[in-house]
């Protein structure tokens, strides 16, 4: 017997319960699908137990047990998955199936889970399926010594020697949280610096506290062979080899593999890309009318707010379809919980370079330490804003902050970005004294510093560089 909703989610991550609850609420018939754990990476091997390991990680002392605080890690996570697991289990207009889905037809799926099959049709479906760890091949490495997100948060006893392949957002957080709680911690990547998605400014930063904490680092540097009968990892580098030893775990993050392989797109006519995941719309539509997709899926989406955000969107797509959506995605922040801690937002290196002219560009850096009194009282020895602004019209294309609570700072540029507020405006402004947001005045102080009093050369340098193409 086929059963049919108005709105099938496929993924009970945070993007595809942003959607499921929305349109639940709104008391549409909805139909939610999860194949794994309610919460999806977010709630299980992702945000809460490697926030809840940074946080414990932080306030970690000489004489503590490292295993203890693994397994505390374990029990918030379990507690939470338990809860939201049986909130969702009575959500008024809401059905939880259990299964692996896919598409038989454009509007129809058949829902597996222990050999049984069900199918389910519905108006609408979301696609919401995230992705999977990218793993690769290190020959001699047994299955029993490689980690994941997936399988990192199930340790119950403390690494001795933590191996990291990779240099970017998790792998960071998890070389500073292991470091904390005593584990010797050796990250090696493929890439020339750690962070390659920030501005070399954060990477400079981050490498400089990667050194102080002993945390070694080596780029541009690919494992070449283990010898696990001596727990021995071998690095090569160039024509260098680096023999690490003791190493009894090796976690791999080397980025992610959208979960769309096994939903059957094919038969749903839905276009992707191999690189690019699920095609979409900026209303998160695909090429098959009613057919949608959200989070680590869609091209442009890799974060749970990003997910959220486009969960958001649908909802208002499906159920007030009347009333006007932007047509652009929002501007989404990123912030890496390293320490310190790395947050963005704005163009990138790249998209800067296409926007305009780079000598239309004023870069503004304000230091905690020797700009702030906050940062001087706290004794900050490495933290930043860096601001990219249009010359004359302080327009904010990019910002970077690094230091502590940048992830809470962040969103100040998101708005400054998004509702176009210039420096002018923001110079303004009052904020709490002493606080680290004070350097976002301090930014506004830099710019009007060097625009008023040169403002024939800025007018003229505006002029001539506004338009003009990038060579």
């Amino acid at each position: 017997m086929t059963e049919h909703f108005s709105t099938i989610v496929i993924g009970a991550g945070s993007g595809g319960m942003t959607v499921a609850v929305g349109l639940a609420g709104l008391g549409r018939k909805v139909a939610l699908i999860e194949g794994k754990h309610v919460g999806g990476d977010c709630t299980n091997v992702g945000c809460v137990p490697s926030k809840t390991l940074i946080h414990l990680a932080k306030n970690f002392r000489p004489g503590m047990n490292p295993d203890a605080v693994l397994q505390e890690v374990i029990r918030k996570r379990d507690a939470l998955r338990d809860k939201e697991t049986e909130e969702v289990a009575h959500i008024e207009n809401l059905t939880f199936i259990r299964g692996m889905a896919k598409f038989t037809a454009p509007k129809t799926l058949s829902v597996t889970l222990d050999g049984a099959t069900r199918e389910v049709t519905a108006d609408n479906i979301v696609i919401a399926t995230g992705a999977r760890p990218r793993l690769i091949d290190i020959p001699g490495l047994p299955a029993e010594m490689i980690l994941t997100n997936e399988s990192l948060f199930d340790l119950t006893n403390a690494p001795k020697h933590l191996v990291i392949v990779g240099a970017g957002v998790i792998a960071l957080e998890m070389a500073f949280a292991f470091q904390k709680i005593g584990t010797k911690v050796t990250m090696f990547a493929l890439d020339r610096r750690p962070l390659t998605t920030s501005i070399p400014e954060a990477s400079v930063a981050i490498q400089a506290e990667l050194t102080k904490r002993g945390i070694t680092l080596y780029c541009g540097t690919v494992a070449k062979a283990c010898d696990a009968a001596t727990q021995s990892l071998i690095l090569k580098s160039g024509e260098e080899e680096i023999t690490l030893t003791g190493v009894d775990k090796v976690l791999v993050a080397v980025g992610r593999v959208k979960n769309i392989d096994s939903l059957g797109l094919e038969q749903a006519g839905v276009k992707t890309d191999l690189r690019l995941g699920v095609l979409v719309n900026s209303y998160g539509e695909t090429n098959v009318k009613g057919v949608y997709a959200i989070g680590d899926v869609t091209p442009t989406s890799a974060f749970t707010h990003s997910a959220n955000a486009q969960g958001r969107r649908v909802v208002q797509r499906i159920a007030f379809p009347f009333l006007p959506i932007a047509k652009k995605e929002p501007i989404f922040p990123n912030a890496t919980f390293s320490d310190p801690e790395v947050a963005a937002v704005g163009l990138t290196e790249k998209q800067l370079a296409e926007y305009c002219h780079p000598q239309i560009i004023k870069r503004i850096r304000v230091d905690f330490k020797t700009h702030t009194d906050r940062g001087y009282t706290d004794g900050v020895e490495n933290g930043f804003i860096i601001v990219d602004a249009v010359r004359l019209t302080g327009q904010i294309l990019q910002a970077t902050i690094v230091g502590p609570r940048a992830s809470e700072m962040i969103s100040f540029f998101t708005l400054a970005i998004s509702q176009k507020i210039s420096l002018y405006k923001i110079y303004r402004l009052v904020f709490p004294y002493p606080t680290y947001s004070s350097g976002i005045l301090k930014v506004a102080d830099f710019f009007m510093r060097e625009t008023l009093p040169n403002l024939g050369k800025e007018i003229a340098a505006y002029v001539k560089y506004r338009f003009a193409k990038v060579n």
